[in-house]
């Protein structure tokens, strides 16, 4: 509690010198600062929430992983051939219209409810097929 009660009075004292010294150089100070009141929690905390504003995080997407898992097998089966994991992802697209940040972690969250869909590794590249 005391050290709040420093800091805060520390607080006052720097934004008297900064009042003191834009006088000093001209800089217009606001409408509070010339009635000799401090800038008030209030006022920083409305200034806060507009930056978080601005970084909004991107809403929760629920995904239907054995749904994606039925899909990817049909996609597959229909190929008769091994598919790359972006084949398969533009096949997804054509199909369903799914746009999805992260299509390798969602291809594998779905592919844990199949059995059937094989993933082989070929260099670089995954190649994903029926067994």
């Amino acid at each position: 509690m005391e050290r709040d009660k420093e800091l805060g009075e520390e607080i006052k004292q720097l934004l008297h010198r900064i009042r003191e010294l834009d006088e000093q150089y001209g800089v217009p100070s606001s409408k509070d600062d010339r009635q000799g009141e401090t800038t008030s929690g209030s006022a920083v905390l409305h200034e806060i929430p507009t930056k978080r504003a601005s970084k909004a995080r991107k809403p929760y997407q629920h995904h239907d992983y054995p749904g994606i898992a039925r899909k990817v097998e049909t996609i597959l089966e229909e190929a008769a051939e091994p598919l790359t994991l972006t084949e398969l992802y533009g096949e997804l697209q054509k199909r369903q219209g799914v746009e999805w940040p992260n299509l390798y972690i969602i291809i594998q969250k779905a592919l844990k409810h199949s059995e059937k869909v094989k993933i082989e590794k070929e260099g670089r590249k995954l190649v994903f097929s029926i067994r």
